[in-house]
Parts: C-alpha cells; structure tokens; sequence
C-alpha cells in the first residue's frame, strides 16, 4: 500500500461522509477541519492526485462553470480500509507550533504595553471563535449528534475539545495581559 501523509488522511475523512467537488473539500478543510487542521488549496489538490493514484479516492469529472473539468471526489473501498486503519493508530506527539507561545518566552525584549495589546486581540478573537464554535456545537447537538451512533459524533466531538481547551486559553491571554499592565504601570512611576 502507497505511504499516506497526515494531509491524505485529513482529506479522506472529509470524504468518508461522501462525495464532493474539490472547491467544497477546500471548504470543509477551511471549515470545520480547519479549526484543528490546516492546509492550503496548493497542497489539497497535488493531494487528492496522489489518494487517487494510490487507488484511496476516485473522481467523476463533468464539464465545469470555466474551461476545467468539475471533479466530485468519493473515497473507495481501499480507502475506507486505509483511513480505518490509520483511525485506532496512536497519533504521532508532535511539539505543538504555538507563535503567541513563542513570542511570550521573549516577551522581555518588547514592549509591555504593545505586548498587553497583543495578548487582548488574542483573547478577544478566541472569544469570537468560542462564540462560534458554541452556537455549532448547540445547533449539533439539537439535531442528536451528542449521540455516538450519529454519523455527525465526530464533529461534535471535535467541537466539545475546542469549548474545554478555548476557555483557558482565553484566560491566560488574559492573566498575562493583566500581569503586563502591572509591569507598565511600574515601569511608568519615577
């Protein structure tokens, strides 16, 4: 069997709840796997070509909107098995790639007052998301999805972890926003 790459596996489980063009895959990638995952439309299409050349997706083509050819994606037989498979393996423990963490180990040699600002815009868009993520995780589970036999679980699931993890991460841009403020109003006193 052909090596797949985090991304394919990513693009498989868009495509295991069924068919869809390539534009509406960049969609489902940009949201909701986004919120998790990411990739650009540059690496999803090279990606795609590569599951089918490895017998994991299949397309269909019809004449498009513009001058290229309309693809709806579905995953095959082969590809179901594969993406089980990759599913009960443990994941691979990766450091996380945090810039706003990477900036507060240095966060010495700015600033303080920029810094605060910073870390108040990181907080109050995380509250925007956690808004957001809140009103899809009630409008889920209205419709059952709190249920592990629902074919949409796994969306819920993702959004329970994002309204357990969003909340600290709100309150430490917060806390460290307040110990700046701190810092600046003695820095300020003669």
């Amino acid at each position: 069997m052909a090596t797949v790459s985090t991304l394919g596996y990513a693009l498989l489980c868009v495509l295991h709840r069924g068919p869809l063009t390539g534009y509406d895959i960049v969609r489902r990638m940009r949201r909701p796997i986004g919120y998790y995952w990411t990739a650009q439309q540059s690496q999803i299409y090279p990606e795609l070509a590569r599951l089918s050349a490895a017998g994991l997706i299949e397309h269909e083509a019809d004449s498009g909107p513009g001058p290229r050819q309309r693809k709806t994606h579905r995953i095959t037989t082969a590809g179901r098995e594969a993406l089980a498979e990759w599913l009960v393996r443990p994941a691979v423990v990766r450091p996380p790639r945090d810039e706003t963490v990477l900036r507060t180990y240095a966060l010495a040699m700015a600033d303080p007052t920029a810094m605060r600002e910073m870390y108040l815009a990181e907080a109050e868009t995380y509250e925007r998301q956690l808004a957001d993520f809140t009103g899809q995780h009630a409008e889920l589970a209205a419709r059952g999805a709190g249920d592990p036999t629902h074919p949409e679980f796994g969306a819920y699931a993702t959004l329970e972890f994002a309204l357990l993890r969003y909340p600290s991460r709100i309150q430490w841009c917060r806390w460290l926003a307040d110990r700046l403020a701190e810092l600046a109003s003695r820095n300020a006193k003669p």
